[in-house]
């Protein structure tokens, strides 16, 4: 950002890429210029710029100008320095049931800004507080985000490259068998879009599976067959993915299962979105041997979307698994007289420290 429009202009601040600036478009009568960059010539205007920032702090900040051809209605990749950015997160020791939680209360004007917020990656600046919580003080480190960054790295990645490491796990889904969906009964429901199914158990048996049908009715969907597990997976979709084993030799209902779990059996994942929040959901396990959780960490990012598919996301190593992402703008922030936009998926790779 410079002092004049134009070249000849000092530069005042070095803008990280996702700042969100407010302008003044060209005129009519303004003409275009160009710039030479990496050898290549682009053209634009010099508009006047300035932080749009919805905490009071940093009101009142200077203007500057900026060359359009680096503007945007919205971010195409997510800022780096946002990876990071929560609205909460929480962490468990289930055997010594010490715990820490952290969480940020933004105020309306900030609510929904996400990857925009200039990049801070503690939110130092926020208007709004922060609330932590814990019972062993081992687990607080200086800064909420160092804490999380001591449990898990993020880091963006070229799809092409890393879909060449997918490694097989013993809960890789097989979609071969799908069962008949038929219509809950009448006297059950009036709801038609509630179903129910038979699975086949290897004893001979069958086990009815059947959407809820009380105050807040939704499906048990079915997932696929973990064959190496003797499991099929299903999944309960109200107010969040509630998915549970189903052992194919018993009926077993098992339920907290983990729709994600690693080549060495040692890390589950979920990861999903749900409609009262913005921001991945993203949960993450560490197993014993016999699949139960001795640690969980859960994370509310506030900066991107995760797919809710299993089918997007695949490990690539014992601690490594890779999520498809795209920055939180590009479903909940529209420009006056501007297209809705395709999501701009990218790939993040996330280990478990």
């Amino acid at each position: 950002m410079r002092d004049a429009a134009g070249p000849q202009g000092n530069i005042i601040e070095k803008l990280p890429y996702g700042t969100k600036l407010d302008w003044s478009p060209p005129s009519s009568t303004d003409k275009k210029v160009y710039v030479i960059d990496d050898g290549e010539k682009i053209e634009g205007y010099w508009v006047k710029v300035w932080r749009s920032v919805p905490y009071q702090e940093l009101k009142g900040n200077p203007e500057g100008y900026v060359f359009s051809a680096y503007l945007d209605y919205h971010l195409k990749e997510i800022p780096e320095r946002s990876l990071y950015l929560y609205n909460r997160f929480s962490i468990q020791e289930e055997q010594s049931q010490t715990y820490f939680e952290s969480s940020y209360h933004i105020d309306k004007d900030t609510y929904n800004y996400s990857a925009y917020i200039d990049c801070y990656p503690w939110y130092d600046e926020h208007f709004g507080y922060h609330s932590a919580s814990n019972n062993s003080k081992e687990m607080y480190i200086s800064q909420p985000a160092d804490t999380l960054k001591s449990f898990i790295k993020l880091e963006l990645v070229d799809y092409n490259k890393v879909i060449k490491q997918k490694k097989k796990t013993d809960f890789d889904l097989d979609y071969s068998f799908q069962p008949e969906l038929l219509p809950i009964n009448k006297n059950e429901s009036e709801h038609n879009f509630l179903k129910r199914y038979y699975l086949p158990l290897k004893n001979g048996d069958s086990l009815e599976i059947k959407a809820h049908t009380g105050e807040y009715p939704h499906c048990v969907e079915y997932i696929g067959e973990l064959k190496k597990q003797n499991k099929y997976l299903v999944v309960a979709d109200f107010e969040g993915l509630e998915y549970a084993w189903i052992n194919q030799l018993t009926g077993e209902r098992i339920n907290g299962a983990f729709p994600k779990v690693s080549p060495n059996n040692r890390y589950g994942v979920s990861h999903e979105i749900v409609y009262y929040e913005d921001g991945a959901q993203i949960g993450i396990s560490w197993l014993d041997a016999n699949l139960k959780a001795t640690k969980s960490l859960y994370i509310n990012f506030q900066s991107w979307i995760v797919s809710s598919s299993l089918d997007d996301s695949f490990w690539i190593s014992d601690n490594e698994i890779i999520l498809m992402v795209h920055p939180i703008d590009n479903t909940i922030q529209e420009v006056e007289m501007d297209e809705p936009m395709e999501p701009q998926w990218h790939y993040l790779k996330l280990t478990i420290l």
